[in-house]
């Protein structure tokens, strides 16, 4: 049987920062910040400092990623480049499509190695 595996809440960050982007800010840059369970409606802490905020300051909501970024391998990332040139060439071209895959591979090796 293999092992349960946990399921994490998404949060939602709730934050009160400086909406002004072409005026300098003239203190924090955050004055609060509150992270609560996806869905559920802004905390009354939040909604108590929007209304008593300082003049540019604004909520904010942001939905931060709750998995970590898959990174391809570089062999992964050549192959696709590789099939990917071919299947756009052999629809522009297909008559020269083996000449144009060859010249490109031979123009840039190391970009359809994956690095």
């Amino acid at each position: 049987m293999a092992p349960a595996t946990q399921h994490v809440a998404p949060m939602w960050r709730y934050s009160l920062r400086w909406c002004l982007p072409h005026q300098p800010c003239p203190g924090d840059f955050e004055l609060l910040v509150i992270e609560a369970p996806a869905g559920t409606r802004m905390p009354e802490e939040m909604h108590q400092a929007w209304k008593h905020r300082p003049e540019g300051y604004g909520v904010c909501l942001d939905f931060p990623q709750s998995r970590a970024v898959k990174r391809w391998s570089a062999e992964a990332k050549g192959r696709v480049r590789k099939q990917k040139m071919a299947k756009r060439i052999e629809k522009a071209a297909p008559l020269f499509a083996d000449e144009l895959i060859a010249r490109e591979l031979e123009q840039r090796p190391d970009y359809f190695k994956g690095e």
